[in-house]
């Protein structure tokens, strides 16, 4: 954007066009790829949506989780998923496993009265339950929220961010050192802004980002090919300069 500021300034229309170009090819093939993979990312998550038997007219139906309102009783059975933060009704306990949310790998006994959280499933024991919480207000929605607030740099863009900052730098100072030579052998002081001015928009990597951009494009639509959703084109990157994987074994 330096270098399109610096065109207009100088009214050089022919570079502010091709740079502009630069700046719409780099926008667009990014928005587009991100695009088609949050497609692909809804297109899952709804083939994946857990559905739950609730009580509606007087008896029970299956219907999405999503569809859950505070006051709806659901059943649960062995295998189940809890569909949202639940109190649990009846005169046995059942037993749970959290360990999505706890990373406890044993079952939880969960007596009547006890609040089944949402994500936890069914091991043993069957009952009915009613909704006290769904959404971003239950247990496991509290969680996901406090991780979206967190607004991070990925690796991608700051190695992208010092490589161009260092380029300017360097174009900078040996722009300056070329103008005040120029200026010394008394060269008209329009001639050399414009020598310096050309050099600099071409000492500047405009085009970086527009080729990384594509080179994890034609990534993303191979990963794609292999059944691989990519939500983000820099995690090809970030996940590429990993070097060791950590998990536990627990809720993985």
């Amino acid at each position: 954007w330096l270098a399109i500021i610096v065109e207009v300034i100088q009214q050089s229309w022919e570079d502010f066009i091709v740079l502009m170009i630069l700046q719409g090819v780099n926008g667009g093939v990014g928005y587009i790829e991100e695009k088609n993979a949050g497609n692909a990312v809804a297109a899952l998550k709804n083939s994946l949506a857990p559905k739950c038997h609730c009580k509606r007219n007087g008896k029970f139906i299956t219907i999405p989780a999503r569809e859950l309102v505070p006051g709806d009783v659901v059943e649960l059975v062995i295998g189940d998923v809890v569909p949202a933060d639940a109190i649990v009704m009846g005169d046995e306990p059942i037993q749970v496993d959290q360990s999505a949310l706890t990373g406890e790998s044993l079952p939880v006994s969960m007596p009547p009265g006890g609040k089944a959280k949402m994500g936890s499933a069914v091991k043993r024991g069957e009952t009915k339950a009613v909704v006290c919480a769904t959404g971003a207000n239950t247990f496991f929605g509290k969680a996901a929220g406090l991780i979206d607030q967190v607004e991070a740099t990925g690796r991608f863009q700051k190695v992208l961010y010092k490589v161009t900052l260092v380029l300017l730098c360097l174009s900078l100072l040996l722009c300056g050192i070329i103008f005040i030579t120029l200026i010394v052998r008394h060269e008209p002081v329009l001639k050399s802004l414009g020598i310096v001015i050309v050099l600099l928009v071409a000492s500047i990597p405009i085009a970086m980002q527009v080729v990384c951009t594509s080179t994890m494009a034609v990534g993303s639509r191979r990963l794609a090919q292999r059944k691989v959703i990519v939500a983000r084109l820099s995690a090809i990157e970030e996940l590429a300069g990993m070097t060791i994987l950590c998990s536990d074994k627990t809720g993985t």
